[in-house]
């Protein structure tokens, strides 16, 4: 079946929405992303105009799908796809820390006679959070940055006392309860409008 202009524009329409949408952002945000007006913005999801190829490329990028997934109606489901790429990066990662975790045990475990090597996976809890922080913070909803980010607080506070090994350390979990409190009180988990 040969698409129209209009079926082009249409398609290309709401697979923009339902993308942006999705990343929870504005038209205007969008538009500061791409370097376009939230006006321009505004046409393209309106259906009136459409943008040029090389602009169609850029969109594909952004959101890490084909152009064609942004044009055609959704014979898959564009947000599944979006959803699914994203998950299966951000779990691939995951487990490459820590499976480079498990190979610096291994190393320091046999190569030194150290009594604590299981440190290094405690230590890893605060790296995976940064990279799930920064996977959040692109990718998915406010809720997710806010448990990476609570993960990557309470990790760092373990990792101090465990490492300094000095049960009188007990002062620093209140600090990381005032932590807590701050994170919970800063995060907007207010609803977005558009």
């Amino acid at each position: 079946m040969i698409m129209t202009n209009e079926d082009i524009k249409h398609n290309f329409s709401e697979n923009l929405i339902k993308l942006r949408k999705a990343k929870n952002l504005t038209q205007l945000q969008l538009a500061e992303k791409l370097n376009y007006s939230d006006k321009a913005i505004s046409k393209w999801e309106v259906g009136s105009v459409l943008p040029d190829v090389e602009t169609l490329q850029h969109i594909a990028e952004f959101f890490v799908i084909t152009v064609n997934d942004l044009i055609y109606a959704k014979k898959k489901n564009v947000l599944k796809e979006f959803y699914k790429t994203h998950l299966f990066m951000t779990l691939l990662v995951t487990v490459s820390v820590w499976f480079v975790a498990t190979i610096i045990f291994f190393v320091i475990d046999n190569a030194t006679a150290l009594s604590r090597t299981w440190l290094t996976f405690i230590y890893t809890i605060p790296v995976n959070a940064i990279v799930l922080t920064i996977f959040s913070g692109l990718w998915f909803k406010k809720i997710h940055l806010y448990l990476s980010l609570t993960a990557l607080l309470w990790g760092i506070i373990v990792c101090i006392y465990l490492t300094i090994n000095n049960y009188t350390l007990w002062f620093i979990f209140v600090i990381g309860l005032i932590g807590q409190v701050v994170l919970t009180c800063a995060m907007p988990f207010k609803k977005r409008n558009k």
